[in-house]
């Protein structure tokens, strides 16, 4: 003779699962309006609305030239700032060669359309470099280290 095998109870009774899931329904659309919601129960203005800002105009593209003594060479930085985690990363090309650096690093932001990076270069997941900037009104101006040379930097921020 087999043994009776009987069907797990649920944890929640089948009748209160469709009140549930009602209930917490509107719930989800408050997520935005809650997110400043603190332990206490204290509603306070989302912290990351600015930040979020900030990083907008300092995000982005920028195209320029290093220079050291009489070498000139071309740059591309496309540049990811996250302003609340005060974090840069990114990828910076040399133009004329072709190679590629990942860029990972601090942002401090300064203004509201500005502040400092400094970043380290990878290149194969060797460290390559050192990239220490100010980002003001569109103009990235600093200095890339890189093993053999430091280079002046001028990258301006391309629409």
């Amino acid at each position: 003779m087999m043994p009776t095998v009987r069907p797990a109870r649920p944890a929640v009774p089948r009748a209160l699962l469709p009140l549930i899931l009602t209930a917490t329904l509107p719930l989800s659309g408050c997520t935005p309006i809650l997110n400043g919601l603190t332990g206490n129960l204290t509603l306070h203005p989302n912290p990351t609305a600015p930040a979020v800002q900030g990083a907008d105009r300092v995000s982005g593209t920028y195209t320029g030239t290093g220079r050291y003594g009489l070498l000139n060479n071309r740059y591309r930085l496309v540049l990811n700032v996250n302003v609340a985690a005060n974090r840069a990363d990114g990828v910076l090309t040399n133009t004329g060669n072709a190679r590629s650096y990942a860029v990972t690093g601090r942002f401090v932001p300064v203004t509201d359309d500005g502040g400092s990076v400094d970043a380290e270069l990878f290149e194969g997941g060797r460290k390559a470099g050192t990239l220490v900037a100010r980002v003001r009104n569109g103009e990235l101006r600093g200095t890339l280290a890189t093993l053999a040379f430091a280079y002046d930097v001028t990258l301006t921020r391309q629409p």
